[in-house]
């Protein structure tokens, strides 16, 4: 059990290491940088942040307040530890079948059962007739070819900017009956996205909604942030059990030369990333080759998009309920029509990507999650508001949690009174450190963190993420509800380690500890390695913390 002194210490030692995670200001007056764009214009966030003033169902007053601090280190605390309460269809979210589908509601088809394959992979976007809703006509002179999995319709709602006036507005363009009933007849989307808080308009407010989701097969993303993205073809990358997302080949480091080496290890990891991040549209050719070659050697599967085509881009969509959505402009752009090149491309680029394994590093939140200092664990944290079994239209939940419940990440407001105030939010997280190459490590089982296991694991300069699974993941605790105090986690002089004898940028472990910035990892199916991470946040503006969702790509 540590002490308060050791705690605070701990706290000490990881505010240096969140400096380059968080980009703060070493001024007397800091500030936060909340970003939109990311790769000098060439990654966009196309979540909404979510604030009190957004649009929400069911008010005209907008959501209203979500955050309250029942902890504050200003009162005594040794922490800011908020708790939020947000319904499931805020802001960037998914609907799942249950919303609508009573009887899948009672059999348990929750956010939890989409298929990932359905929310990763190539996507398009694509411009909607302004002055229209998307009827059967609309969707027929939008000529989507068949092949297309994933499209994402750009409307008058964005012109409008529909989802920064804070009265739902029901005037909102989106899916008549007879739209959606044509793209499930003659496409082959499975997810359809659209810029407001409905995939439906408000006049075929269910129909449209019962359309979509009776055949459990497509997925619907909403109030997606499309303002600056160009129509084009793209490449998603979403998933969740709460939320996440990037890409190591959008690394905004400087390319490091590649040197092949008779090993492979966190340098290949390294290398290939980074070179691969600083690839550019006209040098496709010139670098194909190191790109194969790196590929060949299995040091870090470049498996986001192919890099030797024309669309190499990507779309993060985090779902679940809420998402995190990131989004890099096209190379190319189209008008309406999608060429045959253009599609085979694409499919390609499917085909290749489905061949990768993805593994689901986040805990499912459930009433038996630990929580941090109880032993009764999250406890009941969603409930209807709405049910269609007392006669409501649809299955609208809310759900109220700690900001650091289950897998989540640490903001340094959390740790710092003086950041608290100056703004230091997860919207502040810097999202090319939270995503890329990252490197999973089994530390000896029957000791924490030292500066002794530190030097023993050889972690060599330039890995910027590290996975550590401990002792805490044979043992199970994360599936325990009582919070278990003897978990393995850093010591001070591990930490102090870490900060002055390594390049790391990302830390993360397999519980709820005090000290790392990604905490409550399922490393069960993790075995040690190089890999690829997307972990993003929920955009909770003042958030000291937030529910997060992580995946590895191997």
């Amino acid at each position: 059990m540590r002490t308060v002194s050791s705690f605070l210490l701990l706290f000490t030692l990881l505010q240096l290491l969140l400096n380059p995670i968080f980009s703060i200001s070493d001024s007397d007056d800091p500030f936060p940088v909340r970003r939109e764009v990311y790769g000098n214009g060439r990654i966009f966030d196309i979540t909404h942040r979510i604030t009190s003033d957004m649009p929400s169902y069911g008010s005209e007053e907008g959501l209203g307040q979500f955050l309250w601090l029942p902890n504050s280190m200003k009162n005594g605390s040794l922490a800011n530890n908020s708790v939020m309460k947000l319904p499931t269809h805020t802001g960037t979210h998914i609907d799942a079948p249950g919303h609508v589908f009573d009887h899948y509601y009672d059999a348990g088809f929750d956010v939890d059962t989409l298929d990932l394959e359905v929310l990763n992979g190539p996507a398009l976007l694509v411009d909607v007739p302004r002055d229209k809703n998307l009827t059967a006509e609309v969707m027929t002179s939008l000529h989507i070819p068949k092949g297309v999995k994933r499209v994402l319709f750009r409307t008058l709602n964005t012109d409008r900017r529909l989802m920064w006036k804070k009265k739902l507005d029901s005037s909102f363009v989106g899916f008549m009956k007879d739209g959606a009933q044509w793209l499930v007849d003659n496409t082959d989307i499975k997810l359809v996205g659209i810029d407001y808080l409905s995939i439906a308009a408000y006049d075929d407010l269910i129909p449209a909604h019962l359309v979509f989701l009776k055949s459990r097969e497509i997925i619907v993303v909403e109030a997606l942030k499309l303002d600056d993205i160009k129509p084009g073809i793209y490449t998603t990358f979403p998933t969740i059990r709460y939320i996440f997302q990037y890409s190591a080949q959008r690394s905004t480091r400087d390319m490091l030369e590649w040197n092949k080496a008779p090993h492979k290890g966190p340098n290949y990891e390294r290398n290939a990333a980074y070179h691969f991040g600083k690839l550019r549209p006209g040098s496709c050719n010139v670098h194909k080759l190191n790109f194969l070659t790196c590929l060949s050697f299995h040091c870090y599967p470049l498996l986001y998009s192919s890099p030797m085509t024309n669309h190499n881009t990507s779309l993060f969509c985090p779902l679940l309920p809420l998402a995190a959505v990131l989004a890099l402009v096209s190379v190319t752009s189209v008008a309406g029509v999608v060429s045959l090149s253009d599609l085979q491309k694409i499919m390609e680029e499917e085909r290749n990507y489905m061949k990768k394994k993805v593994i689901d590093i986040s805990h499912k939140y459930v009433p038996d999650l630990p929580a941090y200092g109880s032993n009764n664990g999250l406890g009941n944290f969603i409930k209807l508001e709405t049910s269609i079994k007392l006669g409501d239209l649809s299955n609208y939940s809310v759900f109220k949690l700690a900001t650091h419940s289950g897998t989540h990440v640490d903001a340094p407001r959390h740790f710092n009174q003086t950041l608290f105030e100056s703004g230091y939010d997860v919207v502040s997280l810097h999202l090319p450190t939270l995503n890329g190459p990252v490197l999973v490590v089994d530390t000896p089982r029957d000791k924490n963190i030292t500066a002794d296991i530190m030097r023993s694991l050889n972690i060599p300069r330039g890995v910027k993420r590290v996975l550590f699974r401990t002792l805490n993941t044979d043992r199970r605790l994360m599936y325990r509800k009582e919070f278990d105090s003897s978990y393995a986690a850093f010591t001070s002089d591990g930490a102090e380690y870490l900060v002055q004898n390594t390049d790391i940028k990302l830390i993360g472990v397999d519980y709820l500890s005090d000290i790392i910035p990604v905490e409550g990892l399922n490393l069960d199916d993790a075995v040690p390695g190089v890999y690829g991470i997307h972990c993003l946040p929920l955009r909770l503006v003042h958030g000291d913390g937030s529910p997060t969702r992580c995946i590895l790509f191997q």
